[in-house]
């Protein structure tokens, strides 16, 4: 090289540049035939300190010559040295010097023409020369720089493109790098730069256009159209609204659109180009207003848009997980640098083919290597529990028949078909765990006969039927109350004996006068429901807390304890939430609540006429959203291997602390008789409190399983988990300083709160009720 003494003026400016500004990712490319570029070539090595020198000219060159003549390879050593030096001539001034300021580096290359020769030399006849100029033309737009940074990276070495403009606000941060593959050294540098930069590295004649305040309502149209409309937008980027808004003006540009969602390999492809008339993201959206999106505060609000776009049924387990999980052990949406890396590849691949125009499809897809390369499934147990079928009028005076109980009082009341109907509307307003409405009423010789229909009681928390007995009794309640304001007596008898089939008769007479309390309870009927709110706290007065005392008393046997306490109220939350989580991690009892007790949809709702509509639980979108991700078995076994959970705690302690107390009704034993009397004081407890303008919200999980722990010696539970059922139900009975000859039956907490906009339904008369032959 010819040593030349030159001025230092663009060394310095290139130095002071890069000192003040972490914004360069342009390099300087330096031919040395120009006279000028020469000057500042010398300059570089005359006054630059540390810099650092890459020549292998020479090897580039054998390269070239090898992909233009490939049998070349065959020629003796000496003479492909001559043919490398005859070639190069002045090797200095051969090629292009590329200095690249942020690194310090000159590195001699081959100029353009022969470099992408070179570059693209691998890539034949995967990618031909012709579809590899058809490329060169193109230009395409990448939103979003985490994902988008290893589509981009991945495009440039396979040169898909001839112009790539990448838009993000953001700076590299240290937990960026687990998916972003950079150096430590980058972490601050706007996520532009340093994806142009590495692509300056990779090629350095390739164009890139940094948007880096990312993209906006103002400058997205010039994102898509400057310098010429994109050939393709890939949306890597983590704003709803942007995602909405640039597919619409896309799609009036007919600018085809990708998207990769890195979880399960999810693909969405959007041919705008192809049909401009094609909904938004595969009509997905087209119910919601996306023009609110922006203005939305919080991420409750938000919570509909995002599972419209993202399709969270779709999720994979472990990321339906990590989204009960968010904001309580984990602050932001999961990736991983093999997911990333993973659609990098394959959104580079697809926009080969969009672009070279052989792939015309639109839609979703998923390339989940979970479900393409995995063991083989472990086959289902078979279920040990058989099956019920509902009972029959057949059934039902069969029964009667053998055991003698169709013989009635003379003087009793043969009620009319409008008053049976309204005794059997009462019963219907009763509450049942799960909504599950387990009782069967049949009329026959002026009797009354109240069963149970195991084939609705079966479950797993429902051990022998002690839930659908307290739900019984609450209907037996219902049937008094309401035969008592239409001047009825009710001669009626509970049939221990004959449980868990025939529970109850009754027979009616004229003459009766409802009492006040009786006038007032009836009235409560239609009005009473579940309440899952969480509103602020407010004390209850000791005259109400007497009040419902008094209601119990009138059940033989019954006791309630209220706590207001609220220190012993969050304990109990916390045990409540242990066995909720219980509940979701054995398998039987999860199937249960999946299966039996919730419906998913309205249409489901309506079809069975029972269980627990999810539109019926007061929650918010968020809270709703982790209700429906409980669905995946995979998702919760995961849960349960990471301890998670942490979302439902939440929940369920908000719900405990905001309310005015929490309040335990108990039994003297566990006979039938006392889990029915259990329920018609709970009934009670709960039309009481209706009347005083309080809510109601049963929490009944923890005592199911103390009740289980107790009595089932083969209960699915860990050792573990056995431990810890035993040593709450002590810490329990000590907050309610319950005796121990008492049974806790009925556990619910109290609060003031609006009424909830939605009920639970109720089965058709049809399904619970019959009139048997005289």
């Amino acid at each position: 090289m010819q040593n030349i003494k030159a001025d230092t003026t663009l060394l310095n400016s290139l130095t002071e540049q890069t000192k003040k500004s972490k914004d360069i990712y342009q390099p300087l490319l330096l031919r040395l035939s120009n006279p000028n570029d020469r000057v500042k070539f010398n300059e570089l090595l005359l006054s630059s300190k540390g810099i650092q020198i890459f020549d292998t000219i020479r090897e580039q060159v054998f390269e070239l010559l090898k992909c233009l003549k490939p049998l070349i390879v065959t020629t003796p050593k000496t003479e492909l040295a001559n043919l490398v030096t005859e070639r190069i001539g002045k090797s200095e001034e051969y090629g292009v010097w590329v200095y690249y300021p942020w690194i310090n580096r000159l590195v001699h290359l081959l100029d353009e023409e022969e470099f992408v020769i070179v570059r693209t030399n691998r890539n034949k006849h995967k990618i031909t020369e012709e579809e590899q100029q058809t490329l060169s033309t193109k230009k395409i737009g990448v939103i979003g720089l985490s994902v988008g940074q290893s589509v981009s990276l991945t495009l440039a070495m396979e040169r898909g493109f001839g112009e790539l403009r990448i838009a993000d606000f953001d700076e590299l941060d240290l937990s960026n790098i687990n998916r972003i593959r950079t150096a430590a050294s980058n972490i601050g540098l706007k996520k532009t730069v340093i994806v142009a930069r590495e692509i300056a590295e990779i090629d350095p004649f390739l164009k890139v256009v940094c948007y880096e305040e990312g993209i906006t309502d103002e400058n997205i149209l010039s994102f898509l159209t400057d310098n010429g409309k994109l050939d393709l937008l890939i949306d890597e980027c983590d704003s709803f609204d942007i995602k909405i808004n640039a597919r619409k003006i896309a799609r009036g540009l007919q600018i085809p659109v990708l998207m990769e969602g890195s979880d399960r390999g999810t693909i969405d492809i959007e041919r705008f180009d192809l049909d401009p008339q094609r909904p938004i993201l595969h009509g997905m959206v087209e119910h919601l207003d996306m023009d609110k999106f922006k203005d939305l505060k919080t991420f409750d609000e938000k919570i509909p848009y995002i599972t419209a776009v993202t399709g969270f049924e779709t999720l994979s387990p472990r990321m339906k997980a990590s989204a009960i999980e968010l904001m309580t052990s984990i602050s932001t949406w999961p990736q991983l640098a093999s997911a990333v890396t993973f659609g990098g590849g394959v959104s580079a691949d697809l926009s080969r083919k969009i672009l070279l125009n052989s792939l015309k499809i639109s839609g979703r897809f998923f390339l989940d290597l979970d479900e393409m390369i995995c063991d083989e499934p472990v086959p289902p147990a078979d279920k040990t529990t058989e099956e019920k079928q509902p009972l029959t009028t057949k059934d039902l005076e069969a029964f009667i028949k053998q055991h003698s109980l169709s013989e009635d009082n003379a003087n009793s009341k043969d009620l009319s078909e409008a008053e049976l109907n309204d005794l059997v509307e009462a019963v219907k307003k009763a509450p049942s765990g799960g909504n599950n409405q387990p009782w069967r009423l049949h009329y026959q010789n002026k009797k009354l006969h109240l069963f149970l229909d195991e084939s609705s009681a079966l479950a797993y928390l429902d051990p022998q039927f002690i839930s659908s007995y307290t739900s019984v009794g609450c209907a037996i309640e219902n049937l008094l109350l309401a035969a008592a304001v239409k001047n009825l007596k009710v001669d009626w008898t509970i049939t221990p004996q004959l449980a868990p089939t025939h529970l109850a008769v009754f027979q009616f007479f004229e003459g009766n006068e409802a009492t006040e309390e009786q006038i007032l309870l009836e009235k409560q009927i239609p009005l009473r429901h579940t309440n899952r709110k969480s509103t602020q706290h407010i004390e209850i007065e000791d005259k109400d807390v007497d009040f419902l005392k008094k209601l119990v008393a009138e059940t033989e046997g019954a006791q309630i304890e209220i706590v207001k306490d609220l220190q012993k109220i969050k304990k109990l939350s916390q045990i409540a939430t242990a066995t909720d989580l219980f509940r979701m991690f054995i398998p039987e009892a999860h199937e249960d609540f999946i299966t039996k007790e919730m419906r998913w949809t309205i249409e489901q709702t309506n079809e069975s006429e029972d269980g627990i509509g999810i539109h019926t639980l007061d929650l918010s979108n968020n809270d709703q959203l982790g209700i429906q991700l409980l669905r995946d078995r995979r998702m919760i076994d995961f849960l349960e291997k990471i301890n998670g959970g942490g979302a439902f705690a939440r929940l369920l302690t908000q719900q405990f602390m905001t309310s005015s107390a929490i309040g335990l009704i108990s039994m003297p034993n566990s006979k039938v008789s006392s889990w029915i009397n259990g329920g018609i004081a709970a009934e009670k407890v709960w039309l009481g409190a209706t009347a005083l303008g309080f809510q109601i919200h049963p929490v009944n999980v923890p005592l199911l399983f103390f009740y289980k722990n107790s009595i089932e010696k083969s209960l699915t539970l860990t050792e573990k988990q056995k431990h810890y059922l035993t040593e709450a139900e002590k810490e329990f009975n000590l907050i309610f300083d319950k005796p121990e000859n008492q049974t806790a039956m009925f556990m619910f907490r109290i609060f003031k709160a609006s009424d909830s906009p939605e009920r639970t339904i109720r089965k058709s008369n049809h399904k619970i009720f019959s009139i048997g032959r005289a």
